[in-house]
């Protein structure tokens, strides 16, 4: 059995301090930063902050790790979007409400394997999930009336802001960089759906309901008018 945790570069200082308190083991490539022995399982430390363990208690030994690991914790709804690059189908922008260490298996949807097991993960372990689907219809009526992709997800973002702020105290990121038009107090971050664990549930939700809807239709245009967005 294996487990794979993923933890942001910044935060690796962290969970090297816990590592360090297990019977240490040699890493085996340039690419591992340290190896240790927790209970049965052999946990490896990735210099990119991956965290694999293998090992028949690896789900035991996962359990320890966010436990006792102190990272940042806080309530954060992520926010992703897929089918911008497309032709064809529908634009989805997802948000999932969650803390970071309900979601650390997650990561980009790109990256992993078995979507729709990730999506019942997301599913399980969310404490909430917003998500906009337009059409490839709806998109050629927005663009006929002068409203690009940009400002379609600025205001999906928006929306999702305001739909989960009775949550409490909740940290906005965004994959990407900053649009225009959103609301104040809502941050960006570059690749964010390979760094931030709840953007990366997001980025799976968002690919999981792209895939599974039966919108296949041509975005009239597309050629000229998506290198405007």
């Amino acid at each position: 059995m294996q487990c794979m945790l993923n933890f942001s570069k910044e935060e690796k200082k962290e969970i090297l301090k816990f590592l360090h308190t297990f019977p240490e083991e040699k890493t085996k490539t340039a690419f591992e930063e340290f190896r240790c022995k927790i209970g049965k399982s052999t946990v490896t430390l990735y210099t990119s902050g991956k965290l694999l363990l293998q090992g028949d208690d690896c789900e035991k030994a996962r359990d320890l790790v966010l436990e006792n690991v102190e990272v940042e914790n806080e309530l954060v709804l992520g926010i992703d979007e897929t089918g911008r690059g497309e032709d064809f189908g529908p634009f989805v922008i997802a948000g999932v409400l969650a803390k970071p260490n309900a979601m650390r298996e997650l990561r980009d949807s790109k990256k992993v394997k078995k979507l729709k097991e990730k999506a019942k993960l997301v599913e399980k372990n969310a404490e909430g999930i917003g998500v906009f689907s337009v059409s490839s219809k709806e998109l050629v009526e927005f663009r006929e009336n002068g409203m690009n992709l940009n400002a379609i997800e600025a205001k999906a973002i928006n929306e999702l802001g305001d739909f989960f702020k009775n949550a409490g105290k909740v940290k906005i990121i965004v994959d990407g960089s900053p649009l225009k038009g959103c609301k104040e107090g809502i941050e960006f971050l570059v690749k964010g759906d390979d760094l931030n664990p709840v953007i990366g549930a997001a980025s799976i939700v968002a690919k999981s309901v792209r895939d599974s809807s039966e919108d296949k239709g041509k975005r009239k245009g597309w050629g000229t008018w998506s290198k405007k967005n």
